[in-house]
């Protein structure tokens, strides 16, 4: 339940009009400062004030000297750890753990490919200070500082206007553009390696998780590089047959990987299977995922079907949805996604490590 958390609460995908800012002008913005310095990784990895909340990513606390970061998404592990003792966050279960051994529930977003926090837990913990301050354009910012900064976060501010001979920075809030959303994990079984460059244009944006037999990794070896390429990923799919034989399945997971990596670069930990969640066998090195809701063309062309796969699963924590491939079921894709996307508050992710396990 708190793993489904974790990804309900998390930072939705942006949605394009942010990237274009982003990428128009980051050069000439910043939002988050240290000590009496801009961030250097602000025009990627700005401060984000939205919907209530004031989120910092979490490398810019490895900016400050005694402090590491170390983080592995293999393993869903987020670690900070200084002089003062440690915090542990678990990405799976949205938990943070401390040094004196108290857990505590904690809210965890993702925001071009960092994490965010909220930053008083890490400050208070760490001995850092926090600050926001509005610029003379109205926008917000914030810095973090460990107390050897020389200005105040006013007379810093009033070096970054947007008067001067030079250009300088000015800040921005991308409220609005950064929001709160429910994370949908749609899932391709299986496909037929035929039907692969076919169903790249018809996901029109929406990531996909490609599940497909360790196995057969080397039929996919012509589509494999433009599944990655058009923002899509791939998983390993464990067929209720594979659950008398684990340890085998593994071994086919691991030569898949050497391929894989030979091929890419990449490497696969997550494993798919349309049985129940607490029936898959666990293996070491690998998550886990459930995907019991598989859509076939009579469904898609069911508006109770479709409604009942976008606005109520999710509210029983189920994420994770299959569309079969063929032919048939490709021609209700366009509408499919059309509804997908009037969904509020909707948007589709790969599926992660971190990601609901159903």
């Amino acid at each position: 339940m708190r793993n489904h958390m974790f990804f309900k609460k998390a930072l939705c995908v942006l949605l394009s009009c942010l990237l274009f800012l982003l990428g128009a002008s980051a050069a000439d913005r910043a939002s988050l400062f240290l000590g009496d310095s801009a961030w250097e990784e602000d025009s990627l990895l700005p401060f984000i004030e939205a919907e209530g909340k004031q989120l910092v990513p979490v490398s810019a606390f490895g900016a400050f000297s005694g402090i590491t970061v170390t983080l592995s998404e293999t393993l869903g592990s987020l670690l900070l750890a200084g002089a003062d003792g440690y915090l542990s966050y678990n990405l799976n279960f949205g938990t943070c753990l401390d040094d004196g051994g108290s857990v505590t529930d904690v809210e965890i977003y993702r925001y071009g490919g960092e994490l965010y926090l909220a930053p008083e837990p890490i400050c208070e913990k760490f001995g850092l200070r926090f600050e926001t301050e509005y610029a003379s354009d109205g926008y917000l910012a914030a810095r973090l500082t460990d107390g050897s900064e020389t200005l105040s976060f006013k007379e810093l501010l009033s070096m970054y206007r947007e008067s001067g001979e030079e250009p300088l920075p000015y800040l921005y809030n991308p409220t609005g553009r950064t929001v709160g959303g429910t994370i949908m994990h749609p899932i391709l079984l299986i496909p037929a390696v035929a039907n692969v460059g076919n169903l790249l244009p018809l996901l029109d944006g929406h990531p996909t998780t490609f599940a497909i037999a360790p196995q057969d990794i080397k039929k996919y070896v012509s589509v494999i590089p433009g599944i990655y390429a058009a923002g899509h990923t791939v998983a390993y799919y464990m067929d209720a047959a594979d659950f008398d034989e684990p340890q085998a399945f593994l071994a086919e997971m691991e030569s898949a990987n050497e391929y894989l990596f030979a091929l890419l670069g990449k490497t696969v930990r997550i494993y798919i299977s349309t049985e129940a969640y607490k029936s898959i066998p666990p293996l070491d090195g690998y998550f886990a995922k459930s995907c019991r809701m598989n859509l076939v063309a009579d469904d898609l062309r069911n508006d109770r079907m479709v409604n009942m796969t976008l606005y109520q699963s999710p509210l029983f924590g189920i994420y994770n949805f299959s569309l079969t491939s063929d032919r048939e079921t490709r021609l209700f894709y366009d509408e499919f996604f059309r509804k997908f996307d009037e969904a509020d508050g909707l948007c589709s992710m790969t599926v992660t490590e971190s990601s609901s396990v159903q």
